[in-house]
């Protein structure tokens, strides 16, 4: 684990923070070491973005998440860690059951300098008719800003795994309404995507599996903002989307987007 001296944190802040801006545009997950560990084992949480399911860590830094939470025998406990620190959380259990992380990363500002790299990210995101919006709306052909964060949660299946998923209040969140520990390679996981507690319809949920990441699904979210997720192999899963919207007028940027993913594994 790395843990650096007070002096020396305002450089990795530096360093971290160029880090962030290069991960805008890709993934942002939580990586455990393990995703079944037995009780009282220590496991690493390494915050990680990339492309694939395959990515570079960040560090655990304080003012990048305003709320980092677990849901842990049906109590809500902040998830604590030293500032600086890689892998960026270690935690254990000492009970049972399945553990829901989430965390709700602080907004952050993006710009893009000509239309040409905006037009280029929204269509890898999913939101190419929203460009073509973007003169018609009167917004800038340069300095594109975009506000954006991150809704991030992992199931962590410790023990025998048992217990449920539930909505954390993420303003922008998908909630696993089977435990997918519970499940065997080749069913089906119902989720839930929320978008301020209401579901979100027409949503692609894209999803990425570690035994062929490079291969990822689509399934779009229905009227109740349900999707069924294919899984068809024993491994780890990551689900992502994006819902990029106009601004309120005190975010002071040109667009808006909420980024959600959940991590799990299936036994």
């Amino acid at each position: 684990m790395l843990r650096l001296r007070k002096a020396t944190i305002p450089v990795l802040l530096l360093f971290a923070a160029i880090c962030a801006s290069n991960a805008h545009a890709h993934e942002f997950w939580l990586a455990p070491s393990s995703y079944t560990p037995s009780t009282d084992t220590r496991i690493a949480i390494r915050h990680t973005y990339g492309q694939h399911f395959k990515g570079d860590e960040l560090p655990f830094v304080t003012e990048w998440h305003p709320r980092y939470i677990v849901l842990d025998q049906g109590r809500e406990r902040k998830v604590r860690g030293f500032e600086g620190d890689l892998p960026a959380v270690r935690i254990k259990f000492d009970k049972p059951g399945l553990k829901v992380f989430g965390y709700f990363g602080a907004h952050e500002p993006h710009t893009f300098e000509t239309r040409a790299d905006f037009d280029k990210y929204a269509q890898k995101i999913g939101y190419e008719a929203l460009a073509r919006q973007h003169g018609t709306l009167g917004k800038p052909a340069t300095g594109i800003v975009e506000s954006y964060a991150r809704n991030t949660k992992l199931l962590l299946g410790v023990g025998d795994a048992t217990g449920t998923d539930r909505a954390l209040g993420l303003p922008f969140e998908l909630v696993a309404e089977q435990n997918p520990y519970m499940l065997s390679p080749g069913a089906n996981l119902p989720v839930r995507l929320l978008l301020n507690g209401k579901p979100s319809a027409g949503m692609t949920i894209t999803t990425f599996s570690a035994a062929d990441p490079k291969n990822p699904t689509q399934t779009v979210t229905d009227a109740e903002g349900r999707a069924a997720i294919s899984l068809p192999s024993r491994g780890a899963y990551l689900l992502n989307t994006v819902h990029m919207f106009d601004p309120a007028p005190d975010r002071k940027a040109d667009w808006e987007s909420l980024w959600a993913s959940m991590t799990f594994a299936i036994r």
